[in-house]
């Protein structure tokens, strides 16, 4: 019975531990998507301030100028369609990043073996053993 409360506790502990990586992955991606979002926005921003200053100078050429208000709108469009794929893309990668950072060495695992064995051999076998890999986790 003390290897099932364990198994339990582990898998309870297993659970948790991914629940906080997806929601701290999620956190750094959405972080990411309204700085890419306010970068984006900010450069748009100057770019019309710019063109409507230009507009109100003696010499201005107003086709010029709507061309490249024009033009500037149409950039901004397509940076702000690739921003969330990149925040998909960086969460990803975060979550990757954070699988890895605690997955346990090789030498860690066979420490931990050594140490526990005493204790329980079926704990120390899953902790030793590698995370699966989540399902819907496929690079763009």
């Amino acid at each position: 019975m003390p290897d099932d409360a364990t198994t339990r506790e582990e898998d309870l502990r297993q659970l948790l531990t991914d629940a906080i990586e997806v929601q701290l992955a999620a956190l750094s991606a959405g972080v990411g998507f309204w700085t890419d979002w306010i970068t984006q926005t900010s450069e748009f921003i100057n770019s019309a301030t710019k063109t409507l200053a230009s507009i109100n100078a003696p010499d201005h050429q107003t086709k010029d100028s709507i061309l490249e208000l024009v033009d500037a709108g149409r950039a901004s469009l397509r940076a702000m369609t690739e921003i969330p794929r990149n925040t998909a893309t960086r969460f990803i990668e975060e979550l990757d990043k954070r699988q890895s950072e605690s997955t346990p060495t090789p030498s860690a695992a066979r420490k931990s073996s050594a140490s526990a064995s005493a204790a329980s051999s079926t704990a120390t076998k899953r902790a030793a053993r590698p995370r699966p890999k989540r399902a819907g986790r496929a690079k763009a």
